[in-house]
């Protein structure tokens, strides 16, 4: 077992500009060795000898040898965003690159993009040196997804278009976004494009050349019967296969789905010329499918059809999280399948490994009727994508990329914001503990938190918590570890088995905020004031809850003692008292002291029954809810005062009235 990380100063990822996961970004070359490519903003730093043009997106692909050690890497790109879709080996032994591009003739890119975003595809050879590039578009978005090297050494791309007849794209869109493919020859000439959809969104997401020369086309359909779209939809988004000769023409298409939304990501050709579909499932039993999602989110889902898209059967694999990004399908030397993709869920249902409490890589291993044999969850901090292979030594290997240091599955450091991450494991490795742990990891000064242990394959544990109290455990899952004092705190357990032992160092895994603001209550006739600028406020008589009274002020009714909690933004509670309080007569707040009218207000209100000496100036001020000044002005006494407040947003307010000794205080809403 092996795995190694690359990356630059930055981020360097393996998923597309859109939000799904690109699909082949990984492969085993012909010296046994492995090509792994995505995208990167990263300078040259770290595995990365190259620097991104522009400080832009570009493609980004790193060559290994059988054991996993890098041996070169190479950087295209342009003036603008670059992401690399899809890689393949070719014929010659170099290789073939494509993706979407928004840049025009810069850096490696020798031709001008059509509209937004272009197909751009790139040949380079078996050192990585380029030997020529392509873009072709519309003038209007045109993503790629799919390329392969076809059987007279040309090449058919795939992807999905909004462009009308322009550039590269000769026939109209059906609505929305269409299936989009391209054939060029050996020299990336185009030879012919196809245009296949319906009324609404059809996405585009692998291509293949059969045994029979043609093409079968996967992707996601939301059509209805419309266009080359031959069956209704089941329910909001569809799996839809196209199939085509060998020069475009439409032979059949069908989909697949069920009463809710059923995405398709990739198509693998099996063994007995028949085709096995993979992607995610939101559906129930209904329509295509026989099982049903669990946890309210989304499964993994699969599919056999035969050679004209009979489906053969489907299966569901779940967690009681959410299942999604699913990378790719293949068939593996026993005719089982291999897939993997992103899970957010602990032990349940089909898997049997929690998560490191964050998204994780899962992969699935079946049998050749699509039960599963074995599943795997990629320990480390968060995994975005997936891509599985099975080697030729009938080993497997993996490839996404994540943030995470030295801990679970991962023996080397992040570079950057996000690295590219590969690794190997055969069958039969018996392996020592895999670590994982959750939290509460924000807490307030002066609280505790309990911690859950995900650890698999482990007998014994030491836990290290510098700056709690206490701050050693052996237990399997502590409790009541408690922080004084602000600032932000490493945990590290060490767990041991018979086979070895793993270490699990997160640092900064606990954040312990600032204390709050210290508080105190004022009092003005029979009215309290807790210092203004919590987030939230809740008063108390006799040390019980006052239902309701959540403002930053209380008009105390009754003598006795006050207390009231003051919450701030990270929800952290301080407290303040005042004892002994006496009820006056007079009350400082809404007691018809003096009255506003109109209340709610637009624009003026007047002053009425204002109880001041006529002659003496009074200050007039408003507060909002935080208790902060927005208007002050100083008048002389009338029974009528007419004040503007057009200037105030919506809400709720509070007026003063003050002479210098004594103050009157009111309600007023702005509307």
């Amino acid at each position: 077992m092996w795995d190694y990380t690359f990356g630059g100063d930055s981020t360097d990822g393996l998923n597309a500009w859109l939000p799904q996961p690109s699909r082949d970004y990984l492969q085993q070359t012909k010296d046994h060795g492995y090509i792994v490519g995505g995208y990167s903003i990263s300078k040259v730093n770290g595995d990365k000898t190259q620097p991104t043009f522009n400080s832009s997106y570009d493609y980004w692909i790193v060559k290994t040898d059988s054991l996993g050690i890098k041996q070169w890497d190479k950087d295209f790109g342009g003036s603008a965003r670059d992401e690399l879709d899809a890689m393949k080996q070719t014929a010659d032994g170099g290789y073939i690159l494509g993706g979407s591009s928004l840049s025009d003739v810069s850096g490696n890119k020798t031709q001008p993009r059509w509209g937004d975003y272009d197909f751009w595809i790139v040949k380079v050879d078996s050192s990585g040196s380029i030997q020529w590039d392509k873009d072709f578009g519309g003038d209007m978005q045109d993503a790629f997804y799919s390329i392969q090297q076809t059987k007279d050494k040309g090449y058919i791309l795939g992807g999905h278009s909004l462009s009308g007849i322009s550039g590269d794209k000769t026939e109209p869109s059906r609505g929305g976004r269409d299936y989009w493919i391209l054939k060029t020859d050996s020299l990336g000439n185009k030879q012919w494009d196809k245009r296949f959809g319906g009324s609404s969104n059809d996405e585009l997401h692998s291509v293949l050349q059969t045994v029979d020369g043609g093409y079968i086309l996967a992707g996601n359909s939301v059509s209805g019967i419309s266009g080359d779209k031959t069956q209704a939809s089941w329910g909001g988004t569809d799996y839809w296969v196209v199939k085509i000769d060998s020069v475009g023409n439409k032979q059949w298409d069908k989909r697949y789905g069920g009463d809710d939304e059923d995405l398709c990501w990739s198509i693998a050709l099996t063994n007995d010329g028949e085709y096995i579909l993979g992607g995610n499932s939101h559906s129930g039993i209904s329509g295509d499918k026989t099982m049903p999602t669990h946890g309210g989110s989304y499964d993994y889902w699969i599919i056999k059809i035969d050679s004209l898209g009979t489906m053969q059967w489907d299966r569901d694999f779940w967690g009681t999280s959410n299942e999604d990004e699913f990378g790719n399908i293949s068939q593996t030397i026993d005719g089982g399948y291999l897939f993997c993709g992103t899970s957010y869920s602990p032990i349940s249902g089909d898997k049997t490994e929690s998560n490191l409490a964050a998204e994780q890589s899962w992969i699935v291993k079946t049998d050749s009727n699509g039960y599963m044999d074995w599943d795997k969850t990629l320990l480390n901090g968060y995994n975005e994508t997936c891509y599985a292979l099975q080697n030729n030594e009938g080993c497997y290997v993996f490839a996404n990329y994540n943030n995470g240091g030295i801990a679970g599955d991962k023996s080397h450091p992040c570079l950057g914001s996000t690295d590219y991450w590969i690794i190997k494991f055969c069958d039969g490795n018996t392996l020592p503990p895999i670590i994982a742990y959750t939290a509460d990891q924000n807490l307030c000064p002066g609280t505790c938190t309990n911690f859950t242990n995900l650890t698999i394959n482990a007998v014994s544990y030491r836990w290290n918590f510098p700056g709690a109290t206490p701050d050693t455990s052996t237990a399997t899952n502590p409790t009541n570890i408690c922080y004084a004092n602000s600032g932000s705190y490493d945990v590290q357990l060490i767990a041991t088995n018979a086979n070895g032992s793993d270490t699990l160092l997160l640092s900064n895994y606990i954040t312990v905020y600032p204390a709050p603001a210290p508080q105190g209550i004022s009092q003005s006739g029979d009215t309290l004031f807790a210092n203004a600028g919590a987030n939230s406020y809740q008063w108390y008589f006799n040390t019980t809850l006052i239902s309701g009274a959540t403002n930053y002020f209380y008009v105390a009714p009754s003598s006795g003692d006050y207390n009231v909690v003051c919450t701030d933004a990270n929800g952290c509670e301080v407290e303040a008292a005042i004892f002994s309080v006496v009820a006056y007569a007079q009350s400082a707040v809404g007691n018809g002291q003096f009255a506003i009218y109109p209340n709610p207000v637009v624009g003026k209100f007047t002053i009425l029954n204002l109880q001041f000496p006529m002659g003496a100036s009074v200050e007039i001020t408003i507060y909002n809810l935080l208790g902060v000044a927005v208007q002050s002005e100083i008048k002389n006494p009338k029974s009528e005062m007419s004040v503007d407040v057009s200037f105030l947003e919506k809400g709720i307010y509070f007026l003063k009235v003050n002479d210098g000794e004594r103050e009157q205080v009111n309600k007023l809403v702005v509307e």
